[in-house]
């Protein structure tokens, strides 16, 4: 019996599609605390009398932290496991997110989101890694893709507290609401999620058969008496060079720039927008519903890109979606004075931008096997929040020198302009390398 191929190939019941939304769970933990700069930015900036580039370093500052989560804490998680990380990182952030509603100043709150950052990135990170590893091969480009509805659907989340709070009681609330939402998904994660099987059967630690058995058997999955032979046992520590070896090296740079344009698209549209439409002459209400708006196409977004990829190669979907992005936001600019033809055009950005999110991840996970998955996508998605953390920077220097604040988006547009390039050129590269192993083994098996 080979364990592995049967994990990957018997249909997922309903235990591992439990495991599944969990996993998308902790992505609206990410999806909140990202946002919840971007809703409460007016507020703040008001309180303290920022500048635009002051507010730009206090919205970047949590995305400094999570590149330095993901880069440095996610991969901790192919040595110690995944499950550890995640409640490790939960309670961090869970903590930090409390405290946030009791700062004094900009620079105390500064601080915070740095450190909430960093338990944010390492939990992003792995629970995109469990959620393919709990997944079947038919189904785990689906199930990764589906963790950005929980993004999403955070982001929504927490625009709906802070229209409803601010106003009332003001935007301290906000993020006191997200570090105990926070925490009870600590509670819910330490009671049901375990360990993952599959990176527990590579790493064959001692005195752990049993606990691999239990999920096992709620997997509907045959148990096992012994480790099974596994070609590439790994116990030595994983590096970012492994990531550069044989045919991973061009995949890996292509990964990294498209994941890099693609956050550092979305992190401006969805942390500048509420902001910037204000400064356009919106009223701060229309600003943050229309904020909202492009995070609940982002939910559909999602779910059409996982459902998508089921069917077609990812590299033509996710291209696709990279290049009707910058389409999208290119018109939502050039109606931007009226509300209503502006809200419309805020869903399809919403669904054609984190539609690229959702790809993107399911396109990093793909890429690496189980050995090095963790650092993989951890140095992605590290990427990815360098261009998070640039962009909103970048937003708030550029306004502070006089740039009109709607010419802002059309950078965006580059941006995925950009990624789209990318991903059709890591298609021709994989292209290319199978070709090559398909006429080595022709002329090995060849008389």
């Amino acid at each position: 019996m080979d364990i592995f191929n049967e994990l990957k190939t018997k249909p997922m019941n309903g235990y591992r599609w439990l495991l599944v939304a969990l996993c998308i769970l902790l992505n609206v933990v990410d999806g909140y605390d990202v946002q919840v700069m971007s809703f409460t930015a007016t507020s703040v900036s008001k309180e303290w009398a920022l500048s635009g580039s002051a507010l730009g370093i206090l919205i970047s500052l949590g995305l400094v932290g999570m590149a330095v989560g993901s880069l440095f804490i996610a991969p901790i998680a192919d040595s110690v496991g995944r499950r550890t990380i995640i409640l490790s990182c939960l309670l961090l952030s869970g903590i930090t997110m409390l405290v946030s509603s009791d700062v004094g100043s900009a620079y105390e709150l500064g601080v915070l989101r740095f450190i909430t950052g960093i338990g944010i990135g390492g939990l992003l990170t792995n629970g995109a890694v469990m959620a393919n590893e709990f997944s079947t091969t038919k189904w785990k480009n689906l199930s990764v893709a589906l963790l950005s509805t929980g993004y999403a659907m955070g982001a929504v989340f927490g625009g709906m507290i802070a229209f409803r709070l601010i106003g009332t009681v003001g935007w301290r609330t906000v993020f006191l609401c997200g570090g105990l939402f926070t925490l009870t998904v600590l509670v819910l994660v330490y009671f049901i999620l375990p360990e993952s099987v599959e990176y527990q059967l590579i790493k064959r630690k001692p005195n752990t058969l049993e606990r691999i058995n239990k999920t096992l058997a709620k997997f509907k999955v045959s148990t096992i008496e012994t480790f099974p032979a596994y070609q590439q046992v790994s116990t030595g520590k994983v590096t970012i060079a492994n990531l550069f070896k044989g045919h991973l090296k061009v995949r890996t740079l292509f990964v990294w720039v498209a994941f890099f344009s693609v956050m550092a698209g979305q992190y401006f549209i969805l942390t500048w927008t509420p902001k910037l439409l204000s400064m356009a002459g919106m009223t701060p209400e229309q600003g943050v519903s229309l904020g909202i708006i492009l995070n609940f196409g982002g939910i559909f977004g999602a779910i059409l890109m996982a459902f998508l990829t089921v069917r077609y190669k990812i590299h033509f979907v996710l291209s696709t979606f990279f290049a009707a992005t910058a389409a999208c936001i290119t018109v939502f600019v050039l109606n931007s004075g009226d509300y209503t033809s502006a809200m419309w055009i805020a869903v399809l950005v919403g669904v054609f931008n984190n539609g690229c999110v959702a790809g993107m991840y399911a396109l990093a996970n793909s890429t690496y096997n189980t050995e090095v998955r963790a650092t993989g996508v951890g140095s992605a998605i590290t990427m990815g929040r360098l261009g998070g953390i640039l962009s909103p920077l970048g937003a708030g220097y550029l306004l502070d020198a006089g740039v009109k604040p709607l010419h802002l988006y059309n950078f965006d547009a580059v941006l995925f302009g950009v990624g789209c390039v990318m991903i059709v050129l890591m298609y021709l590269a994989v292209r290319k390398q199978n070709l090559g192993k398909s006429v080595a083994q022709t002329q090995h098996t060849a008389p």
